[in-house]
């Protein structure tokens, strides 16, 4: 689709510049990005729907939430300040790789992977919710922020997750305010050390292939 394309062409190339098409290459920015945003959405739904999460409940601050909703809001902000950035220097390939990365190896790979027994068992508890309200905002920003570049997507993204909490009277995301950026959510050691954590999970996962 047009979507997967344009994401394709951004992400590979800065808009004046050439760049050779390869159709490949649009089909693995469908099934890595696209896919993984969209998975990561599909498991959210599956579990909200089973609970009945609408965020009807007041937003959890967040140093009551748990160190890995903490470390993915903190990577979230930091996201965001960046792309902000990039857009207003007119550099839409650097916020597009920065994006890709966060959904596929910060948000897909590391927090939906060690949150997923939070989301499956247990009663509709405080540390429940407060899994819910991290995913929903990951996902509803990660919305906002890539529809300049994923018009299409992300409105049915962003419209998917309205339609049901209702936090925002809004038609469409293209209607909606850049997210503001939240330093006080921000936590620059957390991520230095989850970083690390991530670093030396790659590298054992590595050497026991190997073995």
């Amino acid at each position: 689709g047009s979507d997967a394309t344009r994401w394709y062409m951004i992400v590979n190339a800065q808009p004046w510049d050439n760049l050779k098409f390869d159709e490949t290459g649009v089909e693995e920015v469908k099934r890595k990005f696209f896919g993984t945003l969209h998975n990561s959405y599909s498991f959210f739904s599956m579990y909200a729907n089973i609970d009945n999460f609408n965020y009807g409940e007041k937003r959890i601050l967040i140093e009551k939430r748990g160190e890995l909703d903490q470390w993915i809001i903190s990577e979230l902000n930091t996201l965001i300040a960046q792309v902000e950035k990039h857009y207003e220097n007119y550099d839409p390939t650097k916020s597009a790789r920065l994006i890709q990365d966060f959904v596929i190896n910060k948000l897909s790979n590391w927090y939906v992977r060690l949150s997923r027994r939070r989301f499956w068992k247990g009663e509709y508890n405080h540390d429940k919710v407060s899994a819910y309200q991290t995913l929903y905002e990951c996902l509803e920003k990660i919305a906002v922020i890539s529809s300049p570049i994923a018009p299409f997507f992300m409105d049915n993204l962003f419209q998917d997750l309205n339609i049901v909490s209702k936090r925002n009277n809004l038609l469409s995301v293209h209607l909606a305010t850049f997210p503001c950026l939240n330093k006080k959510e921000i936590n620059l050691s957390l991520e230095k050390r989850m970083k690390l954590a991530q670093t030396v999970t790659t590298l054992t996962l590595s050497l026991r292939k190997k073995e």
